[in-house]
């Protein structure tokens, strides 16, 4: 068994953290509802031991993403990322009362909401999925390599730094296929040089039972994981046959949770509170139509979501794009069942978004409501590791991909993780004008460094990150080297096409970035 220093084990995991700690984009005067229902509710379980949120309401004001009912005001999100923060919010309001500081200010509520309750949660699944990737790929350039897209290279980064539920529930939804999927059972493989495919090993009973509990959980936190929860059940009936049931064990008390907290709130377990929304004209034009604002797909509606310059997964993260492909190969010549189990996840939010009235999303960084689709179709990368013949030409593209996929949503997470969707194309056209013209948001570089520099530590942990996988599996110099550059040149030949695209501004473009400019925090340095 090849051992491996605990350092160069850890490194990619470490450094994604550190970048999802490093930044807080915050803005309070957008008043983003998609967090700050979720805080109302947070504030009002806390504050007032009740679930509606109208003391909230009239204590920090309005806040849009409301469901209404029996008079009262409710969030209209899924709970899950609310409860989560109780205790967090909870915590930090005993200690300010304890110390005889005043109150936490809504930012302050904000960043406490946001570190305790997603990034650190979200740090904890990197680790195991870590774990994951090396078991199923038994490289450990393979694991920095995909740990680094799924944390940095994904909308998973912009919205594991903003106290809303996509993440939570895309790493609840994929921790419950890797204990399905057998990776933790039994003793860690070595990882020798074989083409091999890792022995498929089961799940253990009260793996099985885990894994229903965390795939119910995902549920909780965002209502469309659902359809996730459903491809994963089927799995887990084609795989464990009459031990899926420890699986639907798992799935039981969260499910019950869901149920009665919908009866107590709306009346019956079933009723979700996007029948009840406060805000008429959003009721009438995104929730109206079909059940709940779902209808037929529509063609457009998928094409632009996975290639639209503003919006598109494959355009934001085209590492996952390479994923789809791999997990197509996969069911060709590797583990066939997870391969049909990765399209199928993709397939199905794809279709779920794609007849939804209200797909575009508002104000957002790349498909956020299929944010769940991200560590499978990366998965699809794993699997495929060990089956493709051309295994270098796997690495330099994936490693080419993975520079595009981290430049672009990096600076979405940590400059402005709330697109308008005026913008044709958001990264070139507001992100990097913004830091060029001084507006830097918070983050920890701003306590010792001035401006465009308070982010200059980022911008080293992020090269860190990549300089562990864009070389390949050859660590010669040169063949490291050479690895690298023409991972670089791969990337430059998506970004600087992409950097041209739609570079004359509208009025509608220039209206919203005077918007943007207006509501900033902190003011920028004149």
């Amino acid at each position: 068994m090849r051992t491996e220093p605990l350092l160069s084990r850890h490194a990619a995991w470490l450094l994604v953290t550190l970048a999802y700690l490093y930044v807080f984009p915050y803005f309070e005067r957008i008043n983003n509802p998609n967090e700050n229902v979720r805080i109302w509710a947070a504030r009002a379980i806390v504050e007032h031991h009740v679930l509606n949120i109208d003391a909230p309401s009239r204590e920090w004001g309005y806040v849009n993403d409301k469901a209404t009912t029996g008079a009262h005001l409710y969030s209209s999100k899924a709970p899950g990322t609310t409860f989560l923060g109780v205790p967090v919010l909870f915590a930090e309001t005993y200690l300010h009362r304890l110390t005889g500081l005043a109150p936490p200010t809504k930012r302050q509520v904000t960043l406490w909401l946001r570190v305790f309750s997603v990034e650190i949660p979200m740090s904890l699944f990197f680790f195991f999925f870590a774990r994951y990737v090396e078991r199923v790929t038994r490289s450990p350039v393979a694991r920095d390599l995909l740990v680094v897209a799924v944390g940095l290279g994904t909308l998973l980064y912009a919205y594991g730094v903003l106290f809303v539920g996509h993440a939570q529930a895309a790493a609840l939804a994929f921790g419950g296929y890797m204990l399905m999927s057998g990776a933790f059972s039994g003793e860690r493989d070595d990882w020798s040089s074989s083409d091999e495919l890792a022995v498929e090993r089961d799940a253990t009973t009260l793996q099985l039972g885990w894994a229903g509990c965390l795939v119910a959980l995902s549920v909780i936190f965002e209502y469309q994981a659902l359809l996730v929860a459903a491809a994963l059940a089927v799995y887990a009936v084609a795989r464990y046959r009459r031990r899926a049931l420890y699986f639907f064990a798992g799935v039981g008390p969260p499910a019950l949770l869901l149920g009665l907290y919908h009866t107590v709130l709306f009346g019956r377990p079933w009723r979700f509170p996007y029948g009840y929304l406060e805000n008429p004209e959003f009721l009438h034009q995104h929730h109206s139509a079909g059940f709940h604002g779902l209808a037929l797909p529509k063609l457009a509606a998928i094409g632009s979501s996975l290639f639209a310059p503003d919006y598109g997964l494959f355009v934001f993260s085209p590492i996952l794009a390479l994923g789809a492909v791999c997990a197509t190969i996969v069911i060709m010549r590797g583990a066939r069942r997870e391969g049909i189990l990765i399209l199928s996840v993709a397939v199905v939010m794809l279709l779920f978004l794609g007849g939804m009235t209200n797909w575009r999303a508002g104000w957002c960084v790349g498909p956020r409501y299929i944010a769940t689709v991200a560590p499978f179709l990366a998965a699809g990368i794993a699997h495929a590791w060990r089956v493709v013949r051309a295994r270098y030409a796997l690495t330099v593209v994936a490693a080419g991909l993975l520079i595009v996929s981290v430049v672009l949503n990096t600076v979405s997470a940590a400059v402005y993780p709330h697109y308008p969707p005026e913008f044709n194309n958001p990264v070139f056209d507001l992100a990097f004008p913004l830091l060029g013209a001084g507006f830097v948001p918070y983050s920890l570089g701003l306590l010792h460094l001035p401006g465009i520099w308070s982010l200059a530590p980022l911008a080293l942990i992020v090269l860190l990150a990549l300089s562990l996988s864009v070389g390949g599996e050859d660590q010669r110099p040169a063949r490291w080297a050479t690895h690298a550059v023409i991972a670089v040149a791969i990337a430059a030949i998506c970004l600087v096409p992409l950097s041209r695209y739609g570079r004359a501004p509208s009025p509608a473009e220039a209206r919203a970035a005077a918007f943007v400019r207006s509501t900033w925090e902190p003011p920028p340095r004149r």
